[in-house]
């Protein structure tokens, strides 16, 4: 006999055999991609863009504003604290990340609350350009797409090769039809910091741009070493509120320093079955004393692992604490953020992973907390379940019972 779901007791005949599938789901998240989002706007209008593209970032996102000016940066919307609505045309950044230049010539500007309906418009007779530069970490391979809601052309300048695209106007707001309303140049090297030899030139209007700078993971295994300022897999740059306007860097021999209240870096790795297993995770720091016993958090797949520390009875190492955590074959996002209300101090030098053995799975609050669900398992809140991690009689007769149920 035993008590199903509904309250009522049924007789069993014969023994019930749970059976446990150890066949778990794929888990960790997909190495993304860099996006610098930019909302072409005109000047005083400070609003940024909030929402997608038509390369999916969430509906959430918001852009950094733009409406003109000679080697403006702008940044990944990655960065935490990078753009605000009050903060007006400029990031928090400390050093160019991708330059855009606006001489403000042959084009006058529209005003508008959207992505679409504001921007650069080329006078008639005139083809503006806006000069793209690349610095540090963010020269790369990029995708850019080019919003433009009239009727028009775009071309791309790339080192006197010119390439030309056009739209066709005339798209429904809210929506995004390549030829249509937006291009894409693809594989475009945006490598030069100084000269203008890498620009966009339209014959309409030009209402905003995505930067898709592709990431390549790294591959982590016993002993794997990250530089902390290492841009091409840590795309994100630190900001300092309350320094905004581009200058000095706060990266020291590839070090990050000059840390401020909730400023993070996020890494994209790899592992593979040969090395996949239990990790210990830490940092190499470059620390006044005073400091040494701030802590950092840290992340996996944006699952809170816990905080290290620096050891003061090691000053000489510079190492941390460490967290430990199981990584799982496939891709993962490793990141350190700097506490709430802390004062700077840390130079963070390294990320580092020591292998210490294989995965270790103690209960089933591990399964949860990995995402390693099976997958009928639908009743693991029942406390009759010893383990919850099981497929049984339980998730049958929960399914049966709703089973053609509509809300």
């Amino acid at each position: 006999m035993y008590r199903n779901l509904s309250g009522g007791y049924v007789m069993m005949k014969m023994k019930l055999v749970t059976s446990i599938i150890f066949i778990l789901i794929a888990v960790g998240a997909a190495s993304a991609a860099e996006v610098i989002n930019v909302d072409i706007k005109g000047y005083g209008s400070e609003t940024p863009y909030v929402g997608n593209g038509a390369y999916d970032v969430g509906d959430d996102t918001e852009w950094t504003v733009y409406y003109g000016g000679w080697g403006m940066p702008v940044g990944s919307a990655r960065s935490e604290g990078l753009q605000t609505s009050s903060q007006g045309w400029y990031c928090g950044v400390y050093a160019a990340q991708v330059w855009l230049g606006d001489t403000g010539e042959d084009h006058s500007f529209q005003w508008g609350s959207g992505l679409m309906d504001d921007g650069f418009v080329a006078d008639i007779g005139n083809e503006p350009n806006l000069a793209i530069f690349g610095d540090g970490g963010f020269q790369g391979i990029y995708d850019i797409y080019v919003y433009g809601n009239d009727a028009g052309s775009f071309k791309l300048g790339y080192y006197g090769i010119v390439t030309e695209k056009t739209v066709t106007g005339g798209v429904a707001a809210g929506t995004f039809v390549e030829g249509g309303n937006y291009v894409v140049f693809q594989d475009v090297d945006v490598n030069d910091p100084y000269s203008g030899s890498i620009y966009i030139a339209y014959t309409a209007k030009l209402n905003g741009l995505q930067f898709v700078k592709k990431k390549e993971p790294v591959s982590v295994g016993n002993g794997t070493t990250i530089p902390a300022a290492s841009w091409d897999v840590a795309g994100e740059r630190n900001v300092q509120s309350d320094d905004p306007q581009g200058y000095g860097l706060d990266t020291f021999g590839g070090s990050v320093g000059f840390l401020e209240s909730e400023e993070f870096m996020a890494y994209d790795i790899t592992v593979d079955d040969a090395n996949k297993g239990q990790y210990q995770i830490g940092l190499d720091v470059n620390t006044a004393g005073q400091y040494r016993l701030t802590k950092m958090n840290m992340y996996l797949d944006d699952r809170y692992l816990g905080d290290v520390n620096y050891l003061v009875v090691d000053p000489v190492a510079g190492k941390t604490t460490v967290v430990t955590t199981n990584l799982f074959a496939g891709n993962h996002t490793v990141k350190w953020r700097f506490p709430p209300n802390t004062d700077w101090g840390f130079n963070i030098v390294d990320v580092n992973f020591v292998r210490v053995g294989d995965a270790v799975m103690n209960n089933c609050d591990d399964v949860s907390k990995y995402g390693l669900f099976y997958d009928a398992d639908i009743t693991t809140t029942d406390v009759s379940l010893t383990p919850n991690c099981a497929v049984n009689i339980y998730d049958l007769d929960a399914m049966v019972s709703n089973w053609l149920k509509s809300q």
